[in-house]
């Protein structure tokens, strides 16, 4: 009976573990059944490769946001004028004048030339211990001893040039009209009281004298505009309109010259 007993016993025990294990099986195959059910977890989505395309669309996009609206009148086309539009640039007139290099001289000789009987031969004294040389033709216009020692204004940036076979290397600028009965006058500009050999002479808009910016040797194209637009105006010699003038004032002409009179 006791071997019974304990026979008994051990089955009981048996059972017992067997019965723990079988529950710790259970709940292991829960955990797993529950791990094998639940979704597995999404990979991250890839970055969008960079190509020049996609580039080139994102900035445009950017740009385009960042631009300011264009003005109303932009959107119309009718945007203002800008002043080149608007009509010549103003210092076009003195930018051309600045070209010729004129100053005032002084007459030191004159004398008749032999093979002309319109031309005078004078030495002129430019300032600066320089003299020139200047054949002008004012022999039929004025004798030679109201031209003696006078100041005048002369060209001294032309090309060189021989009138009657004598070496002509200014020019003396004067203003020609129609005086009475028809005859003509020819009167040199006159340089402003107190003026020197050498003063410069400059356009009154002009800040002051700039005889640097002349050129070397001004073309004749050029000066024919300026000619064309050389004329007496309120009884003074003008440039466009605009009177000539020295440091030590304006230029002038004798009164017998009359408004609209060319000058050469």
């Amino acid at each position: 009976e006791s071997v019974i007993t304990a026979s008994s016993h051990r089955l009981f025990a048996m059972s017992s573990a067997v019965e723990l294990l079988d529950q710790a099986i259970a709940k292991l195959d829960g955990i797993l059944g529950a791990s094998a059910s639940a979704p597995a977890p999404r990979p991250a989505a890839a970055a969008p490769i960079s190509t020049p395309a996609a580039n080139a669309s994102s900035n445009n996009a950017i740009s385009k946001a960042a631009a300011p609206a264009k003005s109303e009148g932009a959107k119309k086309g009718t945007a203002a004028a800008s002043p080149a539009a608007a009509g010549p640039a103003a210092g076009d007139d003195s930018a051309l004048f600045s070209k010729a290099l004129i100053k005032v001289a002084r007459i030191l000789t004159i004398s008749d030339l032999p093979n002309s009987e319109k031309l005078y031969k004078l030495s002129v004294d430019v300032g600066g211990g320089q003299t020139k040389q200047v054949c002008a033709g004012l022999r039929q216009y004025l004798a030679s001893d109201s031209l003696a020692g006078a100041l005048v204004s002369v060209v001294l940036n032309l090309r060189p040039a021989k009138l009657a076979g004598e070496l002509s290397e200014a020019m003396i600028l004067a203003a020609e009209a129609q005086g009475e009965g028809g005859k003509l006058l020819v009167r040199p500009l006159v340089p402003p009281a107190g003026s020197e050999p050498g003063d410069v002479v400059f356009l009154s808009s002009a800040s002051g004298p700039a005889p640097e910016a002349a050129a070397k040797q001004i073309k004749s194209d050029d000066w024919k505009k300026i000619l064309d637009k050389l004329a007496v105006q309120a009884s003074k010699p003008c440039f466009a309109g605009i009177p000539l003038v020295t440091v030590k004032g304006g230029l002038s002409l004798p009164a017998e010259i009359p408004d609209g009179s060319s000058i050469h």
